[in-house]
């Protein structure tokens, strides 16, 4: 595909929310009926450098700041602190590249009733609140304490990986994925698709899309703005860069680590490397895999019904098409449950509540909710 540039320039805009929400956050770690929040500002300069997770628990358990930060490190295998059991003084924080470690200077702790009113407090060993933010912001010294800034909703690295790619595109002895969001939500599960691609030595980001573009063969196209993506068609559905409203892109390794490009023609991958494609302010979330249904050069939405609805143990798909995967989320968006090719779904051991279930077949996808009694 030959790489097309516009007349005109489209401006690029970052965007500085006002207010960061409950409602923002993405990721949570533990069960219970209280939430509190945690909030991680390594301060290193970079544009995601304030990252926010949710924490359940319940009230008497005696649960703490630090046993919240323990728990979100046993479950982030990318994020770690010391020491490791959540008691005493913080001394170091990691997640992803982001690191900071006591010597030189040192974390300072926050609380307070949202991510934009945190007061300095007595450190991780305070209890928690139902319903109250705590933070922790790298620099107690240097030269001076700062609460946390406006966080970003921090993402899983479990939630999706290449061994959830159905289909691979093109041949080769290494492997990405390229993860294009468009940025809205189809019955509270990310418009955000998924695709793999293999390849020998690196490629270039626009190497990687040219390649999806000619598999897929007519269900997939891209348009350049000079160095900038200005719009993206998956199946039936363009985005056009236009305003405030960007493409924006990002490298990575999975879903919790994307760091922001400014130019996409400088981006190349090597094996197991990441590209996300983003349009609009979200970070590329949770992807469906949909190449299946591209290859018929549309992408649609088919019908598809289950039964029984509540159930409390086998769920039964409805439709006519051969499914080819199977994926079970939660309302927060977090695959629960993968099986491919079987028109039941044993759903037995997931809790009791509401769910979605996305039939992926060879000529579309098809999204159900229902109720796990």
């Amino acid at each position: 595909m030959k790489r097309i540039t516009l007349v005109f320039l489209l401006f690029f805009t970052k965007f500085i929310f006002a207010q960061f929400t409950a409602n923002d956050v993405k990721y949570y770690v533990g069960s219970g009926t209280e939430t509190a929040y945690l909030v991680v500002d390594f301060k290193d300069g970079t544009d995601d450098r304030s990252y926010a997770w949710g924490y359940r628990f319940n009230t008497g358990n005696g649960e703490t700041f630090g046993g919240m930060m323990a728990a979100i490190a046993s479950a982030e295998p990318n994020f770690s602190i010391d020491p490791v059991s959540g008691a005493g003084f913080l001394n170091h924080v990691t997640f992803n590249s982001h690191t900071s470690i006591g010597g030189s200077d040192w974390w300072s702790t926050w609380s307070g009733i949202s991510a934009q009113a945190f007061t300095m407090n007595g450190g991780i060993s305070e209890a928690l609140t139902n319903g109250r933010w705590y933070g922790v912001s790298y620099g107690f010294s240097n030269p001076t304490s700062q609460a946390p800034a406006t966080p970003i909703p921090a993402y899983s690295s479990q939630w999706y990986d290449a061994a959830d790619i159905i289909t691979w595109l093109g041949t080769g002895s290494n492997q990405s994925v390229i993860v294009i969001d468009f940025g809205t939500d189809t019955a509270t599960i990310a418009d955000s698709y998924a695709f793999g691609i293999k390849y020998n030595g690196t490629i270039s980001a626009e190497d990687a899309l040219d390649l999806i573009a000619t598999e897929i063969n007519g269900g997939f196209d891209y348009v350049m703005s000079g160095t900038d993506i200005a719009s993206v068609t998956i199946g039936s559905r363009t985005e056009t860069a236009a305003g405030t409203t960007q493409w924006s892109t990002y490298s990575g390794t999975d879903l919790s680590n994307w760091k922001t490009e400014s130019d996409l023609s400088l981006v190349t991958l090597d094996n197991n490397a990441w590209l996300g494609l983003s349009f609009g302010t979200r970070r590329p979330f949770i992807p469906q895999d949909i190449t299946a249904s591209l290859s018929t050069k549309s992408f649609n939405q088919i019908k598809v019904n289950v039964y029984p609805n509540p159930t409390s143990d086998v769920l039964n798909i409805d439709t006519t098409e051969n499914i080819n995967n199977v994926i079970v989320y939660n309302l927060s968006g977090q695959k629960v449950l993968q099986t491919n090719t079987q028109p039941t779904v044993n759903v037995s051991a997931l809790n009791a509540g509401v769910y979605l279930l996305e039939v992926q077949t060879e000529k579309g996808t098809g999204i159900m909710k229902f109720v796990k009694k």
